[in-house]
């Protein structure tokens, strides 16, 4: 019998919840532990619209990798959408395990997928976190092997270490780009729908990219002495203070490169648990624009 807590320890080996950010707030946030698991649904976010379709298709688990609750809840009650949220999945008996800075930051996860997605070789990591894996855990020496970029040298003459954690990533580029050939580039491989940038008008050769929110970021790009920076969330402000020093802005939104959770920790969980149904959830851009 398969349960969320079997499904727990597996993700948490994958991802250690203690390699999250301290304001964090991953792990088991709706549901029992010892629930019976025969399927499971995986999505960015747990939206209305992905809990209905939980509801809808039977399942027993929702993976997410932002956490459901992040802040503090003082009534669960039909007086908010969440609350209606919370008590659906209650009702329904139905479990949401989040993984959200922990995945960023581990090996073979949200970083190193977008690295892989765009292509790139990686030359480093923008944020390194410190957190040191131990026993099976992810990029310990006996631990779980996820597959990561292929490694840059030529910037830094130093070999990345693949199993360090860490926020985002440097990378160089195949070619010189301009800023608007390298949005071009990150909206065909993410399959977004528009892309904003800010173009300091420089040739593009280096890069950092924090998928997500960047805008607490701009201290580490700046370190980095990078052409460009890839991310998502970024106000007017941020972007006016990167391009006048003469970094390149590309805002992918919040959505547009951590999509790609969906299908990565789907096929994990499909490899991992085999008698497990996994439902992915559909691509669920949020902006819109004229």
């Amino acid at each position: 019998m398969l349960t969320v807590r079997d499904i727990e320890e597996k993700l948490n080996q994958l991802a250690p919840k203690a390699a999250a950010c301290d304001w964090d707030n991953p792990g088991l946030l709706v549901g029992r532990h010892e629930k019976e698991v025969s399927r499971i649904y995986v999505a960015l976010d747990a939206s209305q619209d992905v809990v209905s379709e939980a509801i809808e298709t039977g399942c027993d688990l929702i993976v997410t990798h932002h956490p459901i609750i992040f802040r503090g809840i003082k009534a669960i009650n039909d007086d908010s959408a969440m609350g209606l949220k919370l008590m659906d999945l209650i009702q329904n008996d139905i479990a949401v395990f989040s993984m959200h800075t922990n995945y960023d930051s581990c090996p073979g996860g949200m970083a190193d997928i977008v690295c892989n997605t765009l292509g790139f070789k990686k030359a480093g990591i923008m944020e390194p976190t410190g957190f040191i894996p131990r026993d099976d855990e992810n990029g310990a020496d006996c631990g779980l092997k996820l597959h990561t970029p292929e490694p840059d040298t030529d910037i830094n003459g130093e070999t990345v270490d693949i199993n360090q954690y860490g926020i985002g990533f440097i990378a160089r580029l195949p070619h010189i780009m301009t800023c608007d050939e390298l949005a071009k580039l990150v909206k065909e491989r993410f399959h977004l729908p528009f892309i904003t940038f800010y173009d300091a008008e420089t040739p593009i050769r280096t890069i950092a990219c924090c998928p997500g929110s960047g805008r607490s970021e701009l201290k580490e790009v700046m370190s980095h002495h990078v052409d460009a920076f890839i991310t998502g969330d970024m106000g007017h402000h941020e972007a006016l203070d990167l391009r006048e020093e003469g970094i390149s802005l590309v805002d992918a939104g919040h959505y547009g490169l951590e999509h790609i959770f969906v299908e990565h920790i789907g096929d994990f969980l499909k490899d991992t648990f085999t008698d497990a149904d996994i439902i992915k959830d559909s691509y669920r851009f949020p902006a819109q624009s004229f």
